[in-house]
């Protein structure tokens, strides 16, 4: 169950690139460096960016500071339920959405990235300092 709680505070770390304030990429990161490069992108393509990138294609979107973290864990549940449960041209459509998000989130994927790694590099270079004390 720990593991399940974490991975909701990463997707509601994750969800902030879609509301209408500036990304905190520094934030994000910070929550994210506890997992893998490959996990982080796995929650942002595949989890939240699907149930959250239509707040930012509005005009007036209706999240302005944050996504609620049980509404937000509640529709990605339905997602990953309702994905288990497609036949072929829904697996089609979805992987076409899919890319497209990819598309979209490139370069905000690309920042994220970066900073993880930055975070962690920063990380490495503190632990080896406390080591050699």
């Amino acid at each position: 169950m720990e593991n399940q709680l974490d991975k909701h505070k990463l997707w509601a770390a994750l969800s902030y690139v879609f509301v209408d304030t500036e990304i905190d990429y520094r934030y994000i990161a910070g929550v994210a460096k506890n997992y893998s490069i490959e996990e982080v992108e796995f929650a942002f393509f595949e989890r939240v960016a699907p149930v959250c990138i239509s707040n930012m294609l509005t005009p007036a979107p209706p999240v302005w500071w944050f996504f609620d973290e049980v509404q937000l864990v509640a529709d990605i549940e339905k997602l990953i339920q309702k994905r288990s449960r497609q036949r072929v041209a829904g697996k089609c459509m979805s992987a076409v959405v899919r890319w497209v998000i990819r598309l979209m989130c490139k370069s905000v994927w690309a920042e994220i990235k970066a900073e993880i790694e930055n975070s962690k590099a920063v990380d490495d270079i503190c632990e080896k300092k406390g080591e050699g004390e």
